[in-house]
């Protein structure tokens, strides 16, 4: 038998109880995340984080001659994707704590959240990945869409990325289209 890999092996807290990681996108079905926490894990973590990754897209110059946003002059693209940026970050960091509020009237609340930046260069599975791979903990919560087998060929599965790449366990929450929504398409 080979060494046993410390590095990679996640990290429990006190009396065996685990670290918990709980990535929430801001969409509709993250609420089921939230009550699939409140009835399943309440109370039996050493830590739970809430992670959320905000990201933005980068404004380049015009294609070329010819080319002009409306009012550019004097634009400043270097001020114009700061601003963006900020927004994002003042968007997510409110959805954190709406999650947080949301949390407590299910009668639990995270540890600490944490706003990850999903760079225009990489995506939110990559920005939850690093996390996870950073912080080590014993299990990562995320919730299902259910995009199906052309959706996830085309757009890509975070829930699977996570599940193939992640050296914790990953708990995928199987989201269903909320009820309000169900009748109203009927």
């Amino acid at each position: 038998m080979g060494d046993l890999d410390v590095k990679n092996k996640p990290e429990v807290g006190a009396a065996g109880a685990t670290r918990i990681l709980v990535a929430l996108d801001g969409s509709k079905y993250s609420d089921q995340v939230l009550q699939f926490c409140a009835d399943h894990l309440k109370g039996r973590t050493a830590k739970l984080t809430f992670v959320h990754v905000y990201e933005y897209h980068l404004v380049s110059a015009p294609p070329g001659p010819g080319f002009a946003l409306a009012g550019s002059s004097g634009l400043n693209l270097t001020e114009m994707n700061n601003g963006l940026r900020k927004q994002a970050i003042d968007k997510g960091k409110k959805y954190l704590q709406q999650a947080a509020k949301k949390a407590m009237t299910l009668g639990f609340k995270p540890d600490e959240m944490k706003l990850l930046e999903g760079r225009p260069s990489s995506s939110a599975k990559h920005a939850i990945l690093d996390y996870s791979d950073k912080t080590r903990p014993s299990m990562l919560v995320c919730g299902s869409r259910g995009l199906g087998a052309m959706g996830r060929m085309f757009l890509g599965s975070t829930s699977d990325f996570l599940v193939h790449n992640c050296k914790c366990t990953v708990m995928i929450v199987k989201c269903t289209e909320p009820e309000k929504e169900k009748t109203a398409k009927k």
